[in-house]
């Protein structure tokens, strides 16, 4: 009913949807907006952003979270599929739009007929690109990725300079950047991604005579922490979501979380002792206790992992759950919170009262990282933008 609709609130408690709503995520534009602004102002004059929208933008909706970027002078939006591309031009017509993996050759009109820029390194892609980009009169955008150390796709550095040079000799072909990928900018230790830097920077002084607009390495850990890798764009992922990838990246303290994820009780019981809750029995009641079921499970992404062991909010107070996490509802002990009653509010990530629980912190009790967290939520959990 929900899940294609914009809704966007000035303040939950005067928005009679909220009423409709018992699972939702919801998404402070204006803290992606502070984010924003916060990672321009470390950034030179001339250095421009790409915004990193994969995967419905890191689980907060792609096209909502793009229209705010555009409006803060992003300069191109950073994709992971053809069909994430598609969606995104159809709302967006002039701003590059980058897809960060390598596509495939049979997908080369598609690009073209789109106006996308696919990051690309063999000749493959290259010649079908040239190809669709010839039949339609125009040129392909092409970034090429080179692989400085990451290990996935990409030209190795130390013949990355000879394969950009024979493109750049393509009539039909335009390469409108070059690009690599740090693989442990975000961690203590900086000396491998200090390396990367150097072999790409070394790449870039070989073909530093050729017109190519954007040279990009920098993700949200080389943003932070290695201010020599901004070069002229960047591009922001988890940092503009405010959340830090690693405990390790200096300087980003002031961030604000964009998305909360919150449900509404759905049924409240007393629980004598020596009852089992949830499947395989996992939790056994020790005394009576006060039981709260929410409807929020692993299928809208909150981890099963969470079983007897993570908690929620619920009247700014800590909600312990009990038993398994199921695909639907999950249970939670509110036998020491006063005053609840069913449809009040239950806060699985986000703020209540005095207390808060991060997705850094759900993603360490289910033993992942927060990028899981974010892009597990799954799309029946309805978006709301205030």
């Amino acid at each position: 009913m929900f899940s294609k609709k914009r809704v966007v609130v000035k303040e939950r408690e005067s928005s009679h949807y909220y009423r409709l709503l018992k699972t939702w995520a919801e998404i402070d534009l204006s803290a992606l907006r502070f984010n924003t602004k916060y990672i321009q102002r470390k950034l030179g004059k001339n250095i421009a952003v790409m915004a990193v929208v994969k995967c419905n933008a890191y689980g907060h909706g792609a096209v909502e979270i793009s229209r705010q970027a555009i409006n803060l002078k992003v300069k191109a939006l950073g994709v992971s599929s053809l069909s994430e591309g598609i969606e995104l031009r159809s709302y967006f017509k002039n701003i590059p739009i980058v897809v960060l993996s390598s596509g495939m050759s049979g997908q080369a009109y598609e690009f073209i007929e789109y106006g996308l820029s696919p990051v690309v390194c063999s000749w493959q892609m290259v010649n079908f690109l040239a190809k669709a980009a010839d039949k339609r009169g125009v040129r392909a955008k092409v970034h090429i990725k080179v692989d400085t150390g990451m290990g996935r796709i990409g030209v190795w550095h130390e013949k990355a300079d000879e394969f950009v040079r024979d493109v750049s000799r393509n009539p039909d072909v335009e390469i409108e950047g070059v690009c690599s990928h740090f693989a442990t900018s975000d961690e203590k230790n900086l000396d491998f991604a200090k390396m990367q830097l150097k072999y790409f920077n070394c790449f870039l002084e070989k073909i530093k005579d050729l017109p190519i607009k954007f040279k990009h390495i920098s993700n949200t850990g080389g943003i932070f922490n290695l201010p020599d890798s901004h070069l002229n764009m960047v591009r922001p992922g988890l940092s503009i979501y405010g959340v830090s990838p690693s405990e390790f990246v200096n300087g980003n303290e002031k961030l604000k979380p964009v998305l909360s994820l919150m449900t509404k009780i759905a049924f409240l019981k007393k629980v004598s002792p020596g009852r089992t809750l949830s499947y395989g029995r996992t939790f056994k009641t020790k005394k009576e206790i006060r039981v709260a079921t929410l409807p929020i499970g692993y299928g809208d992404g909150y981890p099963r992992l969470l079983s007897n062991k993570g908690y929620v909010l619920i009247k700014g107070k800590k909600a312990r759950i009990l038993g398994a996490v199921t695909m639907d509802q999950m249970m939670v002990d509110v036998t020491d919170i006063k005053g609840v009653k069913v449809e009040d509010v239950a806060v699985l990530i986000g703020k209540q009262g005095r207390e808060k629980i991060i997705a850094t912190e759900v993603a360490q009790m289910a033993g992942t990282i927060p990028y899981e967290i974010f892009t597990s939520i799954n799309k029946r959990v309805q978006r709301v933008y205030i």
